[in-house]
């Protein structure tokens, strides 16, 4: 690392195209992606994630000099579920430093620019999701306030994902109620699918979308 080039935070610059986001996700993931444990976020092309941040949603870097060293991002939404029915939540996205990089407190900055814009947003809740086995980062969010709501499969990768509610407002629902939620959510996704989100037959999977859609979760 050079030491003399300072370390600056932003939004991304328009020279920062969406192929070099795309790129860092994938050199900054590399041990889980040979671990077999694969966000989407990492397979989407650099135009799938503008589109998938849409014009609400904001990306944010990290630059050394002119090198891309770091970025996270967020995207806005009106929530569906029961947890955010109605709304505006904020879901962290694609955060990644690359190795060398690491522990200098470059994403606590990004992050700091990321929260003002949630903020300068009216944003209700914060959501986020992770790998079943990524352990560390499920800890952390536990740390910072967030509940697993709900595990879902994750589509064309090898393995199941949970995701995470964080109420800016104080929490509605008791840690009972979210966490048989959680639990209802996880018994019925794991007997409807394998991991790659593939179906363990047909008929298990109409009869637990039933049952999904009759609880609620």
């Amino acid at each position: 690392m050079n030491e003399m080039e300072e370390i600056k935070v932003m939004v991304k610059p328009d020279w920062v195209s969406w192929d070099d986001i795309h790129e860092l996700l994938l050199a900054a993931h590399k041990k889980n992606i040979e671990k077999g444990v694969v966000m989407n976020t990492t397979t989407m092309t650099g135009e799938g994630i503008k589109n998938y941040l849409g014009e609400s949603g904001r990306c944010f870097v990290a630059l050394c000099g002119d090198k891309l060293i770091g970025t996270t991002s967020v995207k806005i939404a009106v929530g569906k579920n029961w947890f955010d029915k109605g709304k505006t939540v904020a879901k962290g996205t694609m955060s990644a430093i690359l190795k060398q990089y690491q522990g200098l407190g470059i994403l606590e900055e990004m992050n700091e620019l990321r929260d003002q814009y949630i903020a300068d947003n009216s944003v209700r809740l914060l959501e986020a999701d992770t790998a079943e086995e990524n352990v560390m980062v499920r800890k952390i969010l536990a740390k910072k306030g967030f509940k697993e709501v709900r595990f879902f499969p994750a589509k064309n990768q090898n393995h199941f994902s949970v995701y995470f509610v964080k109420w800016l407002e104080g929490c509605p629902f008791s840690d009972k109620f979210i966490q048989r939620k959680f639990n209802l959510s996880k018994v019925l996704t794991k007997i409807q699918y394998g991991p790659g989100k593939v179906e363990r037959s047909r008929f298990l999977s109409r009869i637990c979308q039933c049952i999904k859609k009759l609880i609620n979760v």
